[in-house]
């Protein structure tokens, strides 16, 4: 039984300059926003650390990033993968996309949309763990992977010169 995970954030850069950002290198986007980088291409790692319940737990996890594809006139998508670099009969791999949206011209603002789905590992037992904790877990992690790269765009962003972001 596959479970669905959503999550989004808002970044106020023009969606243009946001998607030729993820074009030119989706890795190096998604690298700074990581804590740790793995030195293969196309790896990054990370340890994700969460509250859940009061307790904080942490994992260290491997993302593979996928191609950068133009979808539409105002959506791109960049597949991402996520899985633990140990334990992983316990932990699932996270299949999902993440997708860049423009939402408005003036002011600027472009969506981010991380949309992905796993399979609680374990049988029924898994399930179990999976509504009782891991779920919460797995949204956590998601929604904060999703707010760490609006925050490394924007980041980008302001770097850039303003003369250079068209």
């Amino acid at each position: 039984m596959d479970r669905e995970l959503h999550a989004y954030a808002y970044v106020d850069v023009p969606f243009d300059l946001a998607s030729r950002l993820f074009a030119e290198n989706a890795e190096a986007v998604l690298q700074h926003a990581t804590d740790d980088v793995a030195e293969e291409a196309g790896k990054l790692s990370r340890t994700l650390r969460v509250n859940v319940g009061g307790f904080e737990v942490s994992k260290d996890v491997e993302v593979l990033v996928g191609e950068f594809e133009p979808a539409e006139l105002t959506r791109s998508t960049v597949p991402v993968r996520w899985r633990a670099q140990h334990g992983r009969l316990l932990f699932p791999t996270l299949q999902a996309q993440l997708d860049i949206v423009a939402v408005s011209l003036d002011p600027p603002l472009t969506q981010l949309v991380i949309e992905g789905s796993y399979e609680p590992p374990g049988g029924l037992l898994g399930a179990g763990a999976d509504k009782l904790l891991l779920h919460r877990l797995a949204e956590a992690t998601m929604y904060r992977f999703v707010h760490d790269v609006a925050m490394e765009l924007r980041d980008l962003v302001d770097m850039i010169p303003l003369d250079e972001r068209l």
